[in-house]
């Protein structure tokens, strides 16, 4: 960061740049939370594969369990990413302010 001046307009712009990451990380895991949810629903009926047999139909649902499972995964992945961003800016923000407020107090100011 190359600002310092008053306000530090970098930093606060950083701290936008992390809220508009993080909204991107949870935007795209809820396109993979959809995307699980469509793989959920497609159970078929064993009888659907009667004319391929017994084998294809446990592949098929254990390509389609497993399927949903990943995307739901990915999607609980994907909003940690973006709660970690959003903590990362929040704790950056606080010690900032308790940074701005310890130079205040010893430069004479007192708390505020």
């Amino acid at each position: 960061m190359s600002g310092g001046g008053p306000g530090r307009p970098d930093v606060a712009v950083s701290l936008h740049a992390l809220e508009s990451d993080a909204v991107r990380w949870t935007d795209a895991a809820a396109d993979l939370r959809a995307a699980a949810a469509a793989a959920a629903v497609q159970v078929l009926a064993a009888s659907a594969f009667s004319f391929a047999g017994r084998d294809v139909a446990t592949a098929y649902e254990a390509l389609r369990s497993r399927t949903a499972r990943l995307l739901a995964e990915g999607a609980d992945n994907l909003d940690a990413v973006a709660a970690a961003l959003r903590a990362g800016a929040a704790a950056y923000a606080a010690e900032e302010a308790a940074a701005a407020e310890r130079l205040r107090a010893a430069e004479g100011g007192g708390p505020r």
